[in-house]
């Protein structure tokens, strides 16, 4: 139900389905899914070959992309080999061999180790900082979003909840609604916060939260020496 707009056009209308599947790239949950190449390098100049570029400037896409997502060294290699995050990652190389201007993750960590959640998302930030990309990342891993520049959280298939990370991690209630995990980090500023120590919240980055302990405890034990220690 409802309308989706990519750029101030409508996904209903027909016409325009090329111009709007051009502009935006996919990656879904299983890379298994999009991955069709007996080589890395092959998988990835599938989508420009089946749209007639030529094979000079699918080279050069190819090498950009594989780059982009540290599969360059791999390139030779089957995709059956590589591990879960590898081939994460070589699924979003081949959405992003389409140029698109907005990349839709669909959960792509869902079936991942932590170690390869941690490499999908530094791409996607990368993406996102680097390259303007505008990243829509659909996900239950709440951690994965506390950088986020908007989060819309969802029940049902209706919107609870839509701010920025700050204010959507402030409303407990809001995150109980949605049957949300909070974040370790989060969750940890919340407790400090109801003993009432002088810690404001919500904090959402490990390294801010070292930031504010250690200015608390200087604050509260009057000393730098002390604190380092």
């Amino acid at each position: 139900e409802g309308t989706v707009w990519i750029d101030g056009k409508d996904t209903h209308a027909k016409g325009r389905l090329w111009e709007i599947r051009s502009q935006v790239g996919m990656v879904f949950q299983n890379p298994d899914n999009q991955i069709i190449g007996t080589s890395v390098e092959e998988d990835v100049a599938f989508g420009p070959e089946n749209k007639n570029i030529e094979p000079e400037k699918i080279r050069k896409i190819v090498e950009t992309v594989l780059r982009k997502v540290k599969l360059w060294d791999r390139r030779k290699a089957s995709p059956s080999i590589l591990s879960g995050g590898q081939k994460q990652r070589l699924a979003t190389a081949d959405a992003l061999a389409g140029l698109p201007a907005c990349m839709v993750l669909d959960e792509p960590t869902a079936m991942l180790d932590p170690d390869s959640r941690k490499e999908v998302i530094n791409i996607v930030k990368e993406l996102n900082r680097k390259e303007g990309m505008t990243i829509i990342l659909i996900t239950h891993h709440t951690d994965e979003v506390v950088d986020a520049d908007r989060i819309v959280l969802m029940k049902d298939g209706k919107i609870i909840g839509d701010d920025i990370p700050k204010k959507i991690f402030a409303d407990y209630e809001l995150l109980k609604k949605a049957k949300m995990d909070i974040p370790p980090v989060v969750e940890l500023g919340m407790r400090l916060e109801k003993q009432q120590i002088g810690l404001e919240g919500p904090v959402l980055q490990e390294q801010e939260m070292i930031e504010k302990i250690v200015k608390l405890y200087r604050s509260k034990c009057g000393g730098k020496k002390d604190a380092a220690r």
